[in-house]
């Protein structure tokens, strides 16, 4: 522990730390990561909640866009159709005189 606690600091080189207690560097690295792979476990922020949480937002975007593509042209037909009623005026009455 106190081999990773001082790789954490920062105030030496892995190399150094590595040197100084007689184990590989890549020993040191492992056991400086270590804690912050647990502390992911721990508070449930693993890399695939991560993703998913990513994929599901890009998810939930494209499903919002879609619905406003789909909607844009109902609201242009409806649209034109209600100021109609509103105004008292019958299209199909126009297109007979015609």
């Amino acid at each position: 522990m106190a081999v990773a606690l001082e790789a954490v600091r920062g105030e030496k080189t892995v190399s150094q730390v590595a040197s100084e207690h007689g184990v590989a560097p890549s020993l040191v690295c492992e056991w400086r990561d270590r804690p912050e792979r647990s502390a992911d476990d721990v508070f449930g922020r693993t890399q695939q909640d991560r993703e998913r949480k990513r994929s599901e937002e890009a998810a939930r975007q494209r499903y919002d866009e879609a619905l406003r593509t789909i909607g844009q042209p109902a609201v242009e037909r409806d649209g034109p159709r209600r100021f109609c009623e509103r105004n008292g005026y019958d299209p199909q009455k126009a297109r007979d005189r015609l």
